[in-house]
């Protein structure tokens, strides 16, 4: 049996994507692409640009586009999810404040904390992450944050609501690596501690190998193999997956020299 048919009917899912397809006029952007997303496991879905990864996350928020058509049917609860996209200022309202932000969230889960408590729950998650001068930072408009700093920003107003599953796309992307390790090491702590699920859109094959607890492979708008990560990364079925991990590992090897 496949990884990708391998298939355990007690497992609590979070989300069930079935037989999902669309289209753009006559062309096909996802076909008939199925997704199952175990409760408290770190899926990584893997591919290269343009394999359907950022749309296929937008429809299973139920991100619609007018000019494309979909089937199928994608069942998640919406109440308990947040996201955060590659480009993170479409995360963020660009005439209002980082602090203004933060209002607004912890306002409509209508938190119990004072202002004060809110804004230093945000700071220390901002030093965390290796932003330096949160206070000053609360003050700035998103245009103003680097690429960097408005993807880490956009992570931490995601957690406001206590999300059961956040969906997070291409975090990392802007990161260097040292912040990257800081933003991983931080999103671990946070899924253990708040019993989280995640999904996480990449193309660094290091991370699922390091983090994920599963792993769908996307090539041409479908998924071409899925299952459990460390099983897909030592034994690969399909050629595309046996390519995007050789092409990794060498460019690991390019990299430590």
């Amino acid at each position: 049996m496949s990884n990708h048919q391998q298939q355990n009917h007690q497992v609590d899912r979070i989300i069930q994507v079935k037989s999902l397809s669309i289209y753009h006029k006559d062309k096909t952007l996802i076909s008939s692409l199925s997704l199952e997303v175990e409760r408290y496991s770190f899926h990584c879905i893997v591919g290269e640009s343009g394999s359907g990864k950022s749309l296929l996350v937008r429809s299973i928020l139920h991100m619609t586009d007018d000019q494309l058509t979909y089937q199928g049917n994608v069942d998640i609860d919406l109440l308990h999810a947040d996201a955060m996209f590659q480009d993170a200022n479409s995360n963020l309202f660009q005439n209002i404040t980082i602090k203004q932000h933060i209002a607004m969230l912890y306002d409509a889960k209508k938190s119990t904390l004072s202002r004060a408590e809110q804004y230093q729950e945000v700071k220390t998650m901002m030093t965390r992450l290796g932003l330096e001068q949160p206070e000053q930072l609360l003050q700035y408009y998103p245009f103003e944050l680097s690429g960097g700093m408005a993807q880490r920003v956009a992570f931490i107003l995601s957690l406001i609501r206590n999300p059961q599953c956040l969906i997070l796309d291409e975090p990392t992307s802007a990161l260097d690596v040292q912040n990257r390790t800081k933003f991983m090491q931080q999103l671990m702590h946070i899924i253990s501690e708040r019993k989280m699920t995640v999904i996480f859109v990449t193309h660094d094959l290091s991370l699922v190998k390091d983090y994920a607890t599963h792993v769908s492979i996307m090539q041409h708008g479908q998924i071409i193999e899925s299952g459990q990560a460390q099983q897909v990364m030592h034994h690969p079925e399909r050629h595309y997956t046996q390519t995007l991990i050789r092409t990794a590992e060498r460019r690991e090897a390019y990299a430590t020299g």
